[in-house]
């Protein structure tokens, strides 16, 4: 694996900027395509904008990303926006339920734009139905299959959609096409326990317990999966599209035969929070740098910014200092507008120096910065605007 960051190359490179400021390895970005397209399998590949959240970073992935069938989004207000943007083809991961933006996609939909709503739940369809028949449109549905998997001692994988039998998703189905202005043309079968848990934490004991449960729960998937998509077809006819997988499980999702498609959204900057999954090996893409403006004593200096503090559970949610012999002091850690690190004896800093970090999640890093500014073998070239940046907020 090869180390895009260094310290030469990106103080060439961002010399002149003011600080704080976010940047986006473009050298990095390619690598990382070319890893995650190998283990795609040749299957199609459907892009995580809530991993991403810039729509220039977003044209440049369509461009280069093999197979790319369209993209994942996390709101009806962000599919509207991206549709004035004049991108296509989207998954909205999450069920929604807001009257306006629903009414405004209903439009897209009336002059061409290819969209489809996730549902799990009788609720959420009849609600839908509703805006839809309103607005004399017939609105794409895709059903969203639970695959985690429930034990008396853990309930390992995630808690989002209610259909978790074979059952389950034969009464939904029926419920749906009952409502004609619905039409099943997808599943969504995400296997969470898989692509989202870090199975190399820092406690080794613990990282064992989870990959032994993530290899016992694979052939469980694989069935749930398989048996939830067969019923699907028998019911409703061929589907366009079943999706499944993210960044962490990649390879295991582009193998199984039932899925047509993957996501793929984090991998693409390489967060920190990948550093603890066994199976991906990505390069650094993205980050931010913070200026020094303290020294308070000789081993301690105080960088201005840097609380960014990633969302979930994980054993690490403070970003990741990519600056030689740096540390965050445990009574303090990243502050919200200053950030105390302590300095080994063998690294020197100074006031106006730069600090490096990675952001544990990659989207969340587009939501503290406008732009992300891009360096290609160590030339700075220029800069592209975040969701931030385009005066959007969506989540």
């Amino acid at each position: 694996m090869e180390v895009f960051f260094t310290l030469k190359k990106y103080k060439r490179a961002f010399e002149t900027l003011e600080r704080p400021f976010a940047w986006l390895d473009l050298d990095a970005l390619d690598a990382n395509i070319t890893t995650l397209s190998l283990q795609t399998k040749e299957k199609r590949v459907r892009i995580a904008t809530k991993s991403v959240r810039s729509v220039e970073v977003l044209r440049y992935l369509e461009e280069h990303v093999p197979y790319m069938c369209g993209y994942m989004t996390y709101s009806a207000a962000e599919i509207d926006y991206l549709a004035q943007q004049g991108l296509n083809h989207f998954l909205i991961g999450y069920p929604v339920y807001e009257t306006e933006s629903v009414r405004n996609l209903c439009k897209w939909i009336k002059k061409g734009k290819d969209i489809t709503f996730m549902i799990d739940a009788l609720a959420q369809a009849g609600w839908l139905h509703q805006i839809a028949k309103e607005q004399e449109v017939k609105v794409n549905v895709c059903i969203d299959l639970n695959l985690s998997i429930k034990t008396p001692i853990v309930y390992f994988g995630t808690r989002r959609s209610s259909i978790t039998t074979v059952d389950d998703a034969s009464l939904l189905i029926d419920q749906l096409q009952a409502m004609s202005s619905l039409e099943i043309v997808g599943v969504m079968g995400y296997e969470a326990q898989l692509a989202g848990v870090q199975n190399q934490p820092k406690n080794k004991a613990k990282g064992l317990i989870i990959q032994q449960l993530q290899q016992q729960t694979k052939e469980k998937v694989t069935k749930l999966r398989q048996q939830m998509v067969a019923l699907v077809k028998q019911k409703v006819g061929d589907l366009q599209f079943v999706n499944g997988g993210g960044t962490g499980s990649l390879a295991f999702t582009a193998n199984s035969k039932e899925v047509t498609e993957v996501t793929i959204g984090s991998g693409f900057y390489a967060p920190s929070i990948f550093d603890f999954h066994k199976s991906v090996k990505l390069e650094s893409a993205a980050g931010f740098a913070l200026r020094v403006t303290r020294k308070p004593t000789s081993d301690t200096i105080v960088c201005h910014g840097g609380g960014y503090i990633a969302s979930g559970i994980s054993e690490q949610r403070e970003p990741t200092i990519l600056s030689a012999g740096l540390t965050y002091y445990p009574t303090e850690g990243a502050g919200e507008v200053q950030t105390p690190l302590k300095v080994s004896t063998k690294e020197h800093y100074e006031i106006g120096d730069t600090v490096y970090f990675r952001h544990v999640k990659a989207g969340e890093l587009c939501e503290h910065f406008k732009a992300l500014h891009l360096v290609r073998s160590e030339k700075y070239k220029g800069a592209f605007n975040t969701y931030r940046g385009d005066g959007q907020c969506f989540l």
